[in-house]
């Protein structure tokens, strides 16, 4: 009798271990297609909204270049000194905010990374 208890108890034992793993398994691959879908979709927006502003800011460079050249008499002068502008801005930016930049983009990544809440 005792025997027979024990063995129906290992073998409910072994059952829920296998439906345990199982579950768990499921979870962590559910989990890991979540983060590989968010970080896929940041990724293709911003892959978007880069190429709009791109397209944007080369509209802008070259009217305000073609503007400045104008205003001086000579379109190749507006061109060099909106591009001398660009590099100096290229500076302040690497010089002045790399780090600032890294820090946000590691705080953002890790919450997307490890963000556990479902949505």
């Amino acid at each position: 009798m005792a025997f027979e208890n024990i063995s129906e108890s290992a073998n409910e034992l072994q059952k829920s271990s296998k439906d345990y793993i199982n579950r768990n398994i499921e979870y962590y691959r559910l989990s890991a297609f979540k983060k590989f879908t968010k970080g896929t979709t940041s990724m293709i927006m911003f892959i978007i909204i880069g190429a709009v502003l791109f397209g944007a800011m080369l509209l802008l460079t070259f009217s305000l270049a073609l503007f400045i050249g104008a205003w001086l008499d000579n379109l190749a002068l507006g061109f060099l000194l909106l591009g001398i502008f660009y590099i100096l801005v290229c500076f302040v930016v690497y010089f002045g905010f790399r780090k600032t930049i890294e820090r946000k983009v590691l705080i953002k990544a890790s919450k997307d990374f490890f963000d556990d809440d479902d949505y």
